[in-house]
């Protein structure tokens, strides 16, 4: 068990049932804590989140059956508060090949409970990064996405459709914060957490008071002040002013090439044509 870890004692038992099932999947299974805890994301709400991987050849019939149609086994305590899923570490490794972006960050910033370290090393260091190719093919994706969410969807504002608004300015976080993680060559997590993991990134400590200055200035949306242009609106103004902060970070750590320098391109023949990579 890592000592570094601790429970309060309905979460123990729980680990220790996950212990007791890890140790009967194989001599390289291991048990890791995920999720927010593990990421040190922790706070009231946060999840037990736990994660066996083992051999898939040890399972029951039963288990063996459910895994096969869904790819994991997951078992919840009852309350919703404490889980577990288990991947067959060969079928996990094919699946990580993929660059899977939240599952990639999930074995990134897992924590060894209990069983094989190794195995959770050799993952963490075949898969805790995009490649670079992997990485440019995502970022020209997202930066065009976030380009185009900053630029029409925002002035809806102005035509008094809040609701679009305040979905534009959420899509702009989003894309804007994934690019942070993806500049350095980091997968990012599911949307919840999004922001705090590109907080901790080179290019996120660029952006950050922008985001910070954007939200804290929401009231512009609510209460429209008559005496500013709607693109001098905090919001807006924010938002749309991160481009050249992105532009600039973005060569600083090395990615360079058309699409950095417009955006209308890029979103034209990157994000427009095609799914999200």
């Amino acid at each position: 068990m890592n000592e570094g870890t601790c429970f309060s004692p309905e979460d123990q038992q729980f680990v220790d049932r996950a212990m007791d099932f890890c140790q009967q999947m194989g001599e390289r299974a291991v048990l890791m804590l995920i999720g927010s805890r593990a990421a040190g994301f922790t706070d009231g709400w946060s999840d037990l989140d736990l994660c066996i991987i083992g051999d898939k050849h040890h399972l029951s019939d039963e288990d063996r059956e459910t895994y096969e149609q869904i790819w994991q086994l997951f078992v919840d305590r009852g309350d919703f508060e404490a889980h577990w899923s288990f991947y067959d570490e060969g079928d996990l490794r094919a699946w990580l090949e993929t660059c899977p972006d939240e599952m990639m960050w999930v074995v990134a910033n897992s924590r060894v409970l209990y069983g094989c370290s190794s195995t959770a090393e050799e993952l963490k260091h075949h898969y805790c990064v995009y490649p670079p190719a992997i990485a440019e093919r995502k970022l020209k994706w997202m930066f065009g996405k976030y380009y185009f969410s900053q630029r029409g969807p925002l002035a809806m504002a102005a035509r008094n459709k809040m609701e679009t608004a305040f979905v534009a300015v959420g899509n702009v976080v989003e894309y804007l914060c994934k690019i942070c993680c993806v500049a350095d060559r980091q997968p990012f997590p599911y949307e919840k957490w999004v922001v705090e993991a590109a907080k901790q990134t080179r290019l996120g400590a660029m952006v950050y008071p922008s985001i910070q200055r954007a939200i804290d200035g929401i009231g512009d949306f609510l209460d429209p002040p008559a005496d500013r242009n709607w693109r001098d609106w905090v919001p807006v103004k924010e938002l749309r002013g991160t481009l050249p902060i992105v532009q600039s970070g973005l060569r600083e750590l090395g990615w360079v090439g058309d699409w950095v320098d417009d955006p209308n391109a890029a979103y034209f023949d990157e994000t427009a044509r095609r799914p999200a990579p």
